[in-house]
């Protein structure tokens, strides 16, 4: 039976299966990323990140496609980037790449200590009116709306963020927006210069941390002029730090990431369907 090698790793708990293919396999990543991700009958994990080689007019190092746990396509992550820059430091040592994701080319570069690694987000795009409001349980809920190259909705609240059902809050918000694939939602509170946050997100329900959605949640609350940059994103797996100078300037993003293991995944029918 053909088999393929996958790398797990993770950034802050929010860990991913690498696939370095830019030997150019011809496989069903959606089905891979549903059958790999499995947490009980395959490796488990939140997504899928594909290693693809560049386009020849592009000046990217790689070219990559993340797949979240139910097969579906994510345009960026910011926490399975520092992973692929940590991957690729085994090949050559740590260096500042630049990797071409569905949003754009994406630039890393290593930072002290060892093992963090920063990320130039892009520039975030935020809602005009940057809030909105939705039914949910009877009541109002106000949300930010904040595009990373994929859509974040940043709820503030000033109590506990645990006190709340963030699945059923997800649904609902997804539901009155009108997106059926859905949007990630982050939950935040502040304190100080820090943000404590937990995250939905779409295609793969609740996960311990989310980089892209840490930037939106800072974002947003530079925005209000509730915090100044830069701001510490306190989220179930760990921090991270994200800088923001205001409009028309890029999101940074600083965090570790971890190569956790290797492991050889013997490929079922349905991943060569599409060969």
């Amino acid at each position: 039976m053909p088999s393929i090698t996958l790398t797990k790793c993770q950034g802050t708990g929010n860990d991913f299966l690498l696939f370095d293919n830019r030997a150019g396999d011809r496989l069903s990543y959606p089905t891979l990323a549903r059958t790999a991700c499995d947490r009980r009958f395959g490796v488990g994990a939140d997504g899928l990140l594909v290693l693809l080689r560049p386009a020849p007019n592009t000046d990217a190092d790689v070219a990559l496609r993340i797949f979240n746990a139910d097969g579906s396509e994510a345009e960026t992550c910011g926490n399975g980037i520092r992973c692929v820059a940590r991957f690729l430091a085994r090949e050559d040592g740590e260096r500042p790449l630049a990797i071409h994701t569905p949003a754009g080319i994406v630039r890393t570069e290593p930072v002290d200590p060892p093992g963090m690694v920063s990320v130039d987000m892009g520039i975030p795009v935020l809602a005009r009116p940057l809030e909105s409001s939705f039914a949910f349980r009877g009541r109002n809920v106000q949300y930010a709306n904040v595009s990373m190259g994929n859509p974040h909705a940043v709820i503030f609240v000033e109590d506990d963020i645990d006190a709340y059902a963030l699945d059923e809050l997800a649904d609902a918000l997804s539901s009155a927006v009108g997106k059926p694939s859905g949007i990630n939602v982050e939950l935040a509170r502040t304190s100080a210069a820090r943000i404590h946050m937990r995250v939905h997100e779409r295609g793969v329900g609740e996960t311990w941390a989310c980089g892209s959605g840490a930037c939106a949640a800072a974002v947003a609350a530079i925005a209000r002029g509730r915090l100044v940059s830069p701001i510490e994103i306190a989220t179930r797996g760990g921090s991270v730090r994200v800088a923001w100078q205001g409009p028309n300037a890029p999101a940074f993003l600083t965090g570790p990431a971890e190569i956790v293991f290797d492991t050889v995944l013997e490929l079922r029918d349905d991943v060569l369907a599409s060969a």
